[in-house]
């Protein structure tokens, strides 16, 4: 499984938990608590939403170090992303559309998943610092 349709999938899930909620699911954060600790404010959406295609094609993306030989697989998503960068993405592909969409024109054509995602990660880093460090049972 690619790192595309765990997304899809992952999307897929979130919204149908939402529709059809799990009453016996009482572990689940407010909406606004659960964006909080995965750093997705106001201002990182804004900031989110300057992002161009050129953004991301200029970016100076250091090497691989072997990651472009390497399949993306259901084993090398969690090596591509820690648990709490993958909620991040999730929600702010469902919040931000204009990143969604970029996504959709970079991938696969121009970079790579995983590239795309460092990219993005590097670019939000000073808004989200504090998040990573602060959530619970993190595991990077």
């Amino acid at each position: 499984m690619d790192l595309s349709s765990w997304f899809r999938r992952s999307l897929l899930r979130k919204s149908e938990k939402t529709k059809n909620p799990d009453p016996s699911e009482q572990t689940l954060l407010p909406r606004s608590e659960e964006e909080e600790q995965l750093g997705v404010t106001e201002e990182l959406i804004d900031h989110v939403k300057s992002f161009t295609l050129d953004t991301f094609k200029n970016f100076p993306l250091p090497d691989d170090e072997g990651a472009e030989n390497s399949p993306t697989t259901s084993s090398n998503t969690q090596k591509d992303l820690s648990e709490w960068q993958e909620k991040h993405a999730t929600l702010v592909l469902s919040k931000v559309k204009e990143l969604s969409h970029l996504r959709y024109k970079l991938c696969p054509g121009y970079l790579k998943e995983h590239q795309f995602w460092r990219i993005y990660f590097l670019l939000v880093k000073k808004q989200v610092a504090d998040m990573i460090r602060s959530y619970p049972n993190k595991h990077s």
